[in-house]
């Protein structure tokens, strides 16, 4: 019977044992398996939150440029070539060319300064402008407002007494604007193929 005694306690022994190995073994596998599910969920996360984050940027960039960028790259370039030809129209007070270019200024150059600076002053935030770019916005926004002081008192002589009156053209404003604007175009066009790609 002490055989048996300690053969049931040995055996009870060893099996507790066993039992004790696999619970120790399905518990570390429990925590090596919630560990791993941490860590994927943790990678996803990760994942998700640089998707995006690219996505914003892709966003941020299209915005900038579709509701900045563009109409304000446009407008100016519609400004200079109609300002050209609104220098031609001569300074002969009978000249038809005056005349046309009169037309020219008050039906198409005003409304499109004052739509430029519509969107300089509902959009600046999407410029993201840098102290060049800024000065030079704000620059244009005083010459516009000058310029239609000037109009309304009835000064039209563009070469004359306006030109005096007026504060500068800020000469910079459409190399900063064309500069921005074909760049982000690039950046936008290089993160899109990227974001299609992955």
């Amino acid at each position: 019977m002490i055989f048996d005694s300690t053969m049931t306690r040995d055996l009870i022994k060893i099996i507790a044992d066993k039992l004790a190995i696999g619970l120790l073994i399905l518990f570390s596998g429990y925590m090596l398996n919630r560990a791993i599910e941490k860590y994927k969920a943790a990678q996803g996360l990760k994942s998700e939150i640089s998707k995006q984050r690219f996505a914003a940027t892709l966003q941020r960039i299209e915005r900038q440029l579709s509701e900045f960028y563009w109409p304000m790259y446009l407008r100016l370039q519609k400004d200079n070539t109609v300002w050209r030809r609104l220098l031609d129209k001569g300074k002969e007070e009978d000249n038809p060319l005056r005349r046309i270019g009169s037309r020219i200024e008050i039906d198409f150059i005003l409304p499109n300064h004052n739509e430029l600076v519509k969107i300089i002053e509902t959009k600046i935030h999407l410029a993201e402008p840098d102290a060049a770019l800024q000065a030079a916005l704000l620059s244009y926004i005083d010459h516009v407002a000058v310029y239609n002081a000037a109009i309304a008192a009835g000064f039209t002589d563009l070469h004359g007494s306006q030109r005096e009156l007026l504060t500068p053209w800020p000469r910079d404003l459409f190399p900063l604007i064309e500069e921005r604007t074909l760049k982000l175009q690039r950046d936008y066009v290089i993160l899109l193929n990227a974001y299609e790609q992955a």
